[in-house]
Order: structure tokens, then C-alpha cells, then sequence
């Protein structure tokens, strides 16, 4: 036995094979090239050209030359060949490739584990989606002591009725602030996300004591708060006590899945 090789990878090619890992190398000292392929399959078990390309890629990248592989063949899981010991795993979604390669005049085989997407696909499986963030910007440049609405990134003020319209369902999962206190006094600000005229009862609160930069950001999962094509999302800028700010910078970020 020449070495044992393990890695794990994640690659898409054609829809056909996701993550590759080499788990095992060793020689034909005691299997000849033809029983190999009795328990292996036949070079047709390879259908498409693009696999084979693909596999013996992967295995170039660890040193073995493509002009030394002398054939890439699908294991049958029904009849693994003695090299190939998987213990607790099921063959539902994976596919085994063994590649025959030549080393300094000796025959050597390595397998290449991978995740089919094609066998995914064929058992209704696969579910591709991915979560988008985006942010909503809105703010106030300039001093304030009032509560008011905070005004987008138009310029334009937000109000109960106005704001971001939702173009895609989604949730808002975040929202974050930074302003600057520059006459304190004992009070609280409070950056409330209010969605078509609502409060949330998600966003921010600044203690306005100090003079200074004050910033505060909170997060919640996804599904918490949920919102329609068609909502509208402002921020309100709550205050309590005294004190003088200015330059409010808030975010609020939303989560969509398409």
C-alpha cells in the first residue's frame, strides 16, 4: 500500500458531481487490471465525458498527471472493492469514483467520494436557496432634540404611510445605529422599525448622558418579523428626557430568499 489520501472539496460541474475527497490509494499487487474492472464497472458506467474530465482534474492537482490515468470507472456500491470501507453512511446521495493511474511503472488506483447532485435531482432532494441581505439606509443630517421620523436615503421624510415598499417577502432581521450626542442630558433614544404604520418592537435605544459618538445594533432571526410585497418599512427616532443629537445613521437590514 502506497498511502491512504483524505480531503473533502465542494465543486458543481454540469449539475452532475458536488464535493469530491480522496479517501483511498493502493496497488494492484494483489487484483489484476481485469478484476478490478469486473468489481468496479465497466469504462461505460462513466456516461458523460465531462465526470471523467472533472475527476481526473481533481486528482491531477494531487500530483497524479492525467497522461498517467489509464481509466476513471464508477464503483458499484453493491460490490465495493476491499480498498473502500464506508461505515455509517448511506449510498443514497453518493457516488464513487475509482481512477486507475500509473506510478513509475506501477499500476495504482485512488477513489475520488462524491456528492451526486445528479442522484440528488433524481430523488426530488435538492432545495438551492440562498438568503439575500440588503439594507435600508435612513438617517437625519443636522441637529434634532424631537422625536420624528427618520428620513430615507432620498432625503424624503419618512412617515407612517411612508418609506421602503417591499418589492419581495422577507424579514427584517436587523437594524443598526450611530449618531452623535452633543448636548447631554439624562433621557433615551429609542430607533423603532415601524412596518405600514406599526411598531415592530425591533430597533435601538442610545442613552443621550454623555456627549459623544453613541452606536447600538440588534439582530433576530429570520421569520421573526415577516413582511408582504407591498409593505412599507420607516424608522422612528423616539425621545425621552433631555438632550441634543445629530447625524442619526440607521440600517435595517431585510432577509429575502429570492
Amino acid at each position: 500500500m502506497r498511502g491512504i489520501f483524505i480531503g473533502v472539496g465542494i465543486a458543481l460541474v454540469l449539475l452532475l458531481v458536488l464535493g469530491v475527497g480522496v479517501v483511498a490509494q493502493d496497488t494492484f499487487s494483489d487484483q489484476t487490471q481485469e478484476e478490478n474492472l469486473i468489481v468496479s464497472g465497466s469504462p461505460e458506467s462513466i456516461a458523460d465525458e465531462q465526470v471523467k474530465d472533472y475527476v481526473e482534474d481533481f486528482v491531477e492537482k494531487r500530483g497524479i498527471e492525467s497522461q498517467d490515468v489509464s481509466g476513471v470507472y464508477e464503483v458499484d456500491f453493491e460490490n465495493l472493492p476491499k480498498e473502500v470501507n464506508i461505515e455509517n453512511v448511506g449510498d443514497h446521495n453518493l457516488a464513487i469514483y475509482e481512477v486507475n493511474y500509473n506510478d513509475a511503472g506501477e499500476e495504482q488506483k485512488i477513489f475520488v467520494v462524491s456528492y451526486s447532485v445528479e442522484k440528488l435531482a433524481a430523488q426530488g432532494d435538492i432545495i438551492i436557496s440562498q438568503d439575500k441581505r440588503q439594507f435600508l439606509s435612513f438617517g437625519f443630517s443636522g441637529k434634532m432634540k424631537d422625536s420624528s421620523f427618520l428620513k430615507t436615503a432620498t432625503g424624503v421624510d419618512g412617515s407612517l404611510d411612508q418609506g421602503y415598499v417591499m418589492m419581495r417577502a422577507g424579514s427584517i432581521t436587523g437594524v443598526s445605529t450611530n449618531l452623535k450626542v452633543v448636548g447631554a442630558g439624562i433621557g433615551q433614544l429609542d430607533l423603532v422599525v415601524y412596518k405600514n404604520g406599526n411598531a415592530i418592537g425591533f430597533g435601538n435605544t442610545l442613552i443621550t448622558e454623555t456627549i459623544g459618538v453613541k452606536k447600538d445594533y440588534d439582530v433576530q432571526s429570520k421569520g421573526s418579523v415577516t413582511f408582504e410585497p407591498g409593505d412599507v418599512i420607516s424608522v422612528y427616532l423616539g425621545a425621552k428626557g433631555l438632550g441634543v443629537w445629530e447625524d442619526v445613521i440607521t440600517m435595517v437590514e431585510i432577509t429575502t430568499t429570492n
